[in-house]
């Protein structure tokens, strides 16, 4: 066995054994629960200031890494967001399991951001609102730890990835149920910024990290 096919053995591996959401220490985990009663709009990112050319250079390589898969890429202020619907990423049978397909462009991404010391990911997990809101989180956060299990792989550090699951908090489609709702976005930033975009989604994880680095 070659050395490539030796690694998408791994990977395989990984999947079906754990269905990639028992790892733990794929990135930096952080606990959210969204509340269905207050759902809150999608965020958006403000416009900051970056080097053209990193969103110029970003842009390219993400093209060519999600081509002639079902991923879609957009810009969203400062960063690119690469977005799975899960509809089209996940076995239908086992929600969080990643389905074959796909594994192939998600290391492509993976790949290229590691060989990028510049850049920092958010993966995002989300669904919609139609089920209990503790089962939403769960379900969203283990569809983010797959993902992120695979840029574990790729050699990724936790210092450069985050994986949060929101639940249904942050709707495209404010109906109860919908497809549309359930998706992965996989977030590409500068590094310098990161901690700027985790804070859109998680205020409260930024405070405590900058506690915790200020003792």
């Amino acid at each position: 066995m070659n050395h490539k096919m030796y690694r998408w053995a791994i990977i395989a591996t990984c999947l079906a054994v754990t269905a990639c959401s028992s790892n733990k220490d794929a990135s930096q985990p952080v606990e959210y629960l969204s509340n269905a009663e207050n759902v809150q709009p999608v965020a958006y990112l403000e416009q900051n200031t970056v080097p053209a050319d990193w969103l110029t250079d970003k842009e390219a390589l993400l093209r060519e890494s999600i081509k002639d898969s079902p991923f879609t890429l957009h810009q969203q202020g400062n960063a690119w967001v690469v977005t799975a619907s899960a509809q089209q990423a996940f076995n239908a049978d086992r929600p969080n399991l990643l389905l074959p397909a796909v594994l192939r462009p998600i290391t492509r991404v993976a790949k290229m951001l590691e060989a990028n010391p510049d850049s920092a990911v958010l993966i995002l997990g989300h669904t919609d609102i139609a089920n209990d809101a503790q089962a939403n989180h769960k379900l969203s956060t283990d569809r983010a730890r797959a993902v992120a299990s695979i840029f574990s792989l790729t050699g990724l550090t936790s210092g450069r990835m985050t994986h949060l699951g929101l639940g249904g908090s942050h709707l495209l489609d404010k109906q109860k149920s919908t497809n549309k709702n359930h998706r992965v976005e996989i977030i590409i930033t500068p590094q310098a910024q990161i901690q700027d975009v985790l804070a859109v989604y998680h205020p409260a994880y930024v405070r405590q990290l900058a506690l915790s680095q200020a003792r």
